[in-house]
């Protein structure tokens, strides 16, 4: 695959998730309205937090990584029949252990609410439980749509599989607004609601995805045999990576505990920072790294280790033209983002100020959020999931360690902070690692680049903050005006001074991702 292709399908894949996101922050934006950062959020961020955990062992997270690679091998290797009877095979099993999981779960919500979030008060632990037991069947759902869209993204199909989770956000914004409007429930009610609306999206979000199943020649039948040696071998793989993401889940598990334990509302103050950071993450940086994958996998399968690398250097180098200038507009202009997004009705300046905090210390983390996207599919490509485990393992405990120290002295900020931190030494020993596996792939470049970037941004900074400082404006649509000319002002110098200095990939990564932004 040219570069010119991986451009195209991360492209298609990012414009696709820039629509799911625009609708997931109206979906928070009515959220926040109707609930604030009041105990009613709270329980049900922590009651959809629940269902999540679980899909990313059994969804897009330790099985597709497990699964993808194999499925591109037995495609080039066996052929298309071949290749078709294993992912039966996979997604019969799947629909087996998440229906017993989704039942499990609803049964033993009170126990798994009260380990999980030991800290929450009697009022948000009862609703809570209530809440998850709604919700835990979207982990049916979302389990057996992310391997249908780990299959599509392997036959290069990105744009509607990237707009799919879109219909999670529309099935929540519509079973909150809908009876709001017909009777006007109180905020106890509405909250029910908004939990069947994760149901109906779920449901949706699955649906979706048969028509272009059916498009590149699935029938569906039922295979439901624990043998085969594609399987056998999936399995090996799928524990380790199992393992590992069950370590990294018992850091999101550690920041959900002791943010339990903070002032009510940290948590949907972290939740809606995180939130905002991950709208630029998703659009491009889990956009790359979808791509990557399948791409990564053919190359190691060919042993093109020349395009793996400029694939890895395309892809990194990409993403910080990107995210270094995104970051230095959250540091720029992070008050206006959460004024216009979130604070009206029940969100109020309180509950803003504690969400810009969590954005800042989320946004100092966001370029090795990325980076990490780039490299981590390289273990999985090289069909090794155990080097990943264990630097998971090390990522955890240096993680709740640092949140433990931070959180003492600048309370939910820290574990934000701590996040960022731990990204960074992430990142850094990722890169070792494939390395000393991988000699043959080489980061030469990147580092520079990052540099030369940050340096370059910070530049252009500090006219920007006396610009913003100096230009005082009231009411939203000022504001919107306000921040969208310093965003296209900050760009637009980026990618001039870019040219100028002959930053590399600059000219072919913009030309078309505009291109194909223009086209869709």
């Amino acid at each position: 695959m040219s570069q010119k292709k991986l451009v195209r399908n991360i492209s298609m894949m990012s414009i696709a998730v820039f629509i799911s996101r625009i609708l997931g922050l109206i979906r928070d934006t009515v959220m926040a309205y109707f609930f604030g950062t009041t105990y009613l959020n709270d329980a049900f961020i922590v009651a959809y937090k629940i269902p999540n955990l679980l899909r990313l062992l059994f969804g897009e997270g330790a099985l597709s990584t497990a699964f993808v690679p194999l499925y591109n091998e037995i495609g080039i290797k066996e052929g298309k029949k071949s290749q078709m009877d294993f992912a039966l095979q996979v997604i019969s099993i799947l629909c087996f252990f998440l229906i017993i999981l989704s039942l499990l779960g609803m049964l033993l919500a009170p126990y798994i609410v009260r380990l999980l979030y030991p800290g929450l008060q009697p009022a948000t632990m009862s609703l809570a439980i209530d809440l998850t037991r709604i919700m835990l069947p979207y982990l049916f759902f979302i389990g057996l749509s992310s391997t249908l869209i780990a299959i599509l993204n392997s036959h290069d199909y990105f744009f509607m599989t990237g707009l799919s989770s879109a219909l999670l956000n529309v099935g929540m914004i519509s079973t909150i607004l809908i009876p709001w409007f017909i009777y006007e429930p109180d905020g106890t009610r509405l909250i029910y609601w908004a939990a069947w609306g994760v149901f109906v999206g779920g449901c949706l979000q699955t649906l979706v995805n048969f028509p272009y199943m059916r498009k590149i020649g699935y029938r569906f039948k039922i295979i439901f045999s624990f043998k085969g040696r594609a399987l056998e071998a999936m399995w090996k793989r799928f524990i380790p990576s199992m393992i590992g993401i069950g370590i990294r889940e018992i850091n999101l598990i550690a920041d959900s505990l002791m943010a339990s334990f903070l002032t009510v509302g940290s948590i949907t103050a972290l939740e809606y920072g995180n939130r905002l950071m991950q709208l630029p993450l998703g659009i491009f940086a889990i956009s790359t790294g979808t791509a990557l994958l399948p791409l990564y996998s053919r190359h190691v399968t060919n042993k093109d280790y020349d395009a793996l690398t400029q694939s890895l250097k395309f892809s990194a180098i990409s993403l910080a033209y990107v995210m270094i200038p995104i970051t230095m507009l959250i540091f720029l202009l992070k008050q206006d983002f959460v004024y216009l997004i979130f604070q009206r009705g029940a969100f109020d300046a309180r509950a803003s100020l504690m969400t810009q905090q969590a954005l800042f210390y989320y946004s100092l983390g966001l370029l090795f959020f990325s980076l990490n996207q780039t490299v981590t599919p390289l273990f999985y490509a090289a069909k090794d999931t155990k080097t990943p485990v264990k630097i998971a393992a090390v990522m955890v405990a240096l993680n709740i360690v640092m949140n433990f120290i931070l959180m003492q002295f600048i309370g939910h900020r820290g574990l934000a902070l701590s996040t960022s931190l731990t990204a960074l030494a992430n990142y850094i020993v990722l890169q070792w690692q494939i390395r000393k596996r991988l000699p043959k792939v080489s980061f030469g470049g990147i580092w520079a680049n990052i540099i030369k970037t940050a340096l370059l941004c910070a530049l252009i900074y500090i006219p920007l903050y006396f610009w913003a400082n100096s230009w005082s404006v009231e009411g939203k649509l000022y504001t919107l005006i306000k921040g969208g000319v310093l965003s296209l002002t900050a760009f637009a110098t980026f990618y001039l001074l870019g040219r100028l200095i002959k930053l590399p990939y600059l000219d072919e990564f913009w030309q078309n991702l505009w291109r194909r932004f223009r086209k869709a």
